[in-house]
């Protein structure tokens, strides 16, 4: 097997769709990850190419549920409350104590979900249409509590996309059913259909970079401002401003400006902390108060 491979990226994004030439299945929110398995040895890595069996060692006894040798591509991820987590498989990925590593592999064991087949019985399989990998992947894997196959259906990328807002989920993958696999490559067989959330930042300093400026953004709790993250925009789409002396962060680099600009934010989730996941910056707007830009 060769393990220098990584797993072919999502080249795309639009809104949803239906279409005969595509099938649709959840995004899930959690670790990207290629599972090579020979002689029921696992070795999980990222898409970075880092090995992350040692953080998650739970994941050794995948092979006891595969009928062959096969090297999958799939999603690492955690629950919390019934629902994927992302901060906690990333909290995870941090931990360096071995005895809490071996704690949080029994107290809260991630998942991983296969999605397609790279190698199988030792042939390579990355030629084959995606329909005929789907099928050999249900064959190989024996589904377990942590250990399962991605669910899809045909055609009706608009009803599944739906149903993810309403449970509050990441949002859906479209896949041509006919596309080979490509190793290494970004490619536009592959559609992400995200479901992004949105609110308003007062914007109190920004970040000269190579290519735009990173916004500085921050909402009120109470009375005083707090922060929230950064957003990368274009300067020709910053307006007119006025500098200022304060210095409401600790962080480096800032042209710091009188908080009447406010930014409107589409992001994935807050964090615990109050932070953005994945922002992306829509627009400044200027009928609202900047007081009224609250923390949640």
């Amino acid at each position: 097997m060769d393990k220098t491979i990584t797993p072919m990226l999502i080249g795309k994004e639009r809104e949803p769709f239906d279409s005969d030439e595509y099938l649709f299945e959840l995004k899930m929110d959690g670790i990207r990850c290629l599972v090579f398995i020979e002689n029921n040895k696992v070795d999980l890595r990222n898409k970075r190419n880092i090995k992350l069996l040692p953080k998650f060692p739970e994941m050794k006894d995948l092979g006891k549920y595969v009928k062959h040798d096969c090297i999958l591509d799939g999603e690492l991820y955690c629950f919390h409350d019934g629902k994927i987590d992302f901060s906690k498989i990333q909290k995870r990925t941090f931990i360096k104590n071995p005895f809490k590593i071996q704690l949080e592999s029994k107290q809260h064991p991630a998942v991983f979900t296969a999605f397609d087949i790279l190698y199988d019985n030792k042939e390579d399989v990355t030629h084959l249409p995606l329909i005929e990998r789907k099928n050999l992947l249900k064959q190989c894997i024996k589904e377990t509590s942590h250990f399962n196959i991605s669910r899809f259906i045909f055609h009706d990328g608009i009803q599944l996309y739906e149903r993810t807002k309403e449970l509050n989920l990441e949002g859906i993958v479209a896949k041509k059913i006919h596309s080979i696999y490509k190793t290494n490559t970004r490619t536009k067989d592959w559609i992400k259909i995200k479901y992004l959330k949105d609110d308003d930042f007062v914007v109190v300093g920004y970040i000269e970079k190579e290519k735009g400026i990173s916004l500085i953004l921050a909402q009120y709790d109470h009375n005083a401002l707090v922060y929230i993250g950064q957003v990368i925009t274009s300067k020709q789409n910053l307006p007119k401003v006025q500098i200022s002396d304060n210095f409401l962060f600790d962080i480096d680099d800032v042209i710091w400006i009188k908080p009447h600009l406010i930014a409107r934010v589409k992001f994935m989730e807050r964090t615990l902390n109050n932070s953005l996941r994945q922002p992306v910056f829509v627009d400044f707007i200027t009928d609202k108060d900047e007081k009224e830009c609250k923390v949640p």
